[in-house]
Order: structure tokens, then C-alpha cells, then sequence
């Protein structure tokens, strides 16, 4: 019995070591990609001035997008939410109908 409680530890703790090595792993390529963003950023061919410039102008172009997507999201989902209101108006009198007779009707 003890050979099983000695094989389960060793699972987990392997497991434990996986899951921390994958996490280490995922911190240094994070650490990396950053650090290879601002060193593009340093030692760009554009001055410094042109750069925040451009890093301005794409923030701001990707804030425009957003507020897109977002207002297009919106309209969306009020117009799923009105066809949603619509069908449950017409199917709610069937369920409520086949409560109290206990009949099947057409749903359509």
C-alpha cells in the first residue's frame, strides 16, 4: 500500500512541476516579446518623436475599432433581443394553453 501512496505523490508533485514549469516558461517569453517591443521601439530608424507619434496614432485608430465593433455588437444584440421577445410572445400562449388543457398544439 505504501508503494501506491509513494506513486501518487510522485504524480502529483510531477504534475505540480509541470504545471510551474509551463507557467516559468510562459513568464520568460512574455518578459521576451516586451523586451523586444521596447528595444524595436529604442533603436528604430525614426526618432523618438516619430515614433510616439505613430504609436499614438495606431492607439487611437484601434480605439476608433473598438468603439465600431462595439456599437455594431450593440445593434446586434438588441436585434437578437427583439426577434428573442417576438418568438416568445408567440410561443408563450401555446405553453401556457397546453398547461391547462393538456393537449399538444402546433408550435408554428
Amino acid at each position: 500500500m505504501e508503494r501506491n501512496i509513494g506513486k501518487n505523490s510522485e504524480s502529483e508533485q510531477y504534475q505540480r512541476s509541470t504545471g510551474k514549469d509551463l507557467f516559468d516558461a510562459l513568464i520568460i517569453i512574455l518578459v521576451s516579446i516586451f523586451s523586444g517591443y521596447i528595444l524595436g521601439l529604442l533603436f528604430a530608424p525614426q526618432s523618438g518623436l516619430k515614433t510616439r507619434k505613430k504609436v499614438v496614432e495606431k492607439l487611437k485608430e484601434l480605439v476608433d475599432r473598438s468603439k465600431f465593433a462595439l456599437a455594431e455588437a450593440k445593434v446586434l444584440g438588441e436585434e437578437l433581443l427583439s426577434k428573442s421577445k417576438e418568438k416568445v410572445g408567440k410561443v408563450s400562449p401555446v405553453i401556457k394553453g397546453n398547461k391547462k388543457k393538456n393537449t399538444p398544439r402546433d408550435l408554428s
